[in-house]
């Protein structure tokens, strides 16, 4: 079910984790909090769209695509979040769940949904 409806649900668990994750950050940040949760939202879809149209055609090559989507969500946090984070000069552990809850949500979603479509082929 969840790779049916996976667009919907990962944008509705990222939106209510936004506002929970807002309600409890003391700090400040929220633009950096806002953008992380738009970053990774936008790199689960995209990921999940780019093995959604591989699936059928190149299944043997879903793992290492997966892998190499994986790379990417990190390549982009070094290169456009982490100077958000480290703007102070160290990265606090609110900051550093500024960046992995987001991440671990969508990341995990992705999975759950490829897992469940893959064992249906």
């Amino acid at each position: 079910m969840i790779q049916k409806y996976f667009y919907g649900v990962v944008f509705s668990a990222s939106t209510a984790l936004f506002f929970l994750h807002r309600t409890f950050l003391t700090e400040g940040g929220l633009d950096v909090l806002f953008a992380s949760y738009v970053v990774n939202v936008v790199l689960a879809v995209f990921g999940y769209w780019i093995l959604q149209m591989l699936r059928v055609k190149h299944p043997e090559k879903l793992g290492f695509v997966f892998m190499a989507l994986s790379g990417m969500k990190f390549l982009v946090f070094f290169v456009f979040l982490q100077p958000l984070y480290n703007a102070d000069g160290q990265i606090s552990s609110t900051e550093f769940g500024m960046f992995f809850i987001p991440y671990a949500t969508t990341t995990l979603l992705e999975t759950v949904a490829l897992v469940r479509a893959l064992n249906k082929m």
